[in-house]
């Protein structure tokens, strides 16, 4: 989004409005933010007041996203307004594109959202998608063999039931006829340590 078009108002006190900036710069998003709290009392009033034309309560924090206006810290409406896939979303694509291709998720949906989200944080940080366990360039060609699903996952399922990180595994391995073993690191040293 350009400058300008997100503004946050809020306290530099608050963890709500903290958590909300901390939102915006992981998915890179270009805004503009007023602590209230920090402003002498004189300056405070035209704030307030336009604080009140998109927010009565005049409560923190409040988000003004082009039309679209949240208050409080309500993640996912803000990813919402500002366009950001969320881990819903990514999950039923995925889970519809994968599945027939003989990948399930791990059973484990406390996890599989934590590395899905991750994704979504690597989406935003880098412009793509690359694996949550492993560390990006960030250079969308040298990290094309870990944009997931990564080609390593293949070998990975045939050779130990599930994918580096997890995320994706075999029938066998979500009913545990097969260990749960360490699945060791396929990429090279020289993709790994790119300076």
């Amino acid at each position: 989004m350009k400058p300008c078009e997100v503004k946050l108002y809020a306290l530099s006190t608050c963890s709500h409005c903290r958590n909300t900036k901390q939102l915006l710069e992981q998915c890179r998003v270009e805004y503009d933010c007023v602590d209230i709290d920090t402003l002498a009392p004189e300056e405070r009033r035209p704030y307030l007041e336009e604080i009140r034309k998109v927010n009565p309560e005049c409560t923190f924090p409040t988000l003004v996203a082009g039309d679209k206006v949240i208050i409080g810290f309500k993640k996912e409406a803000i990813k919402e307004a500002l366009g950001i896939p969320n881990v819903e979303q990514l999950y039923e694509f995925l889970k519809k594109t994968q599945e027939p291709q003989g990948y399930s998720f791990n059973k484990d949906t406390s996890r599989v959202f934590d590395l899905l989200e991750g994704l979504l944080t690597n989406k935003s940080r880098y412009g793509y998608m690359c694996c949550p366990c492993r560390l990006a360039a960030p250079d969308p060609d040298w990290d094309r063999d870990i944009i997931c699903p990564c080609v390593h996952r293949g070998p990975d399922v045939a050779e130990y039931g599930s994918c580096y990180c997890n995320l994706y595994v075999s029938r066998e391995w979500n009913d545990e006829e097969i260990p749960h073993v360490y699945v060791p690191e396929r990429r090279s040293l020289e993709k790994r340590f790119r300076l």
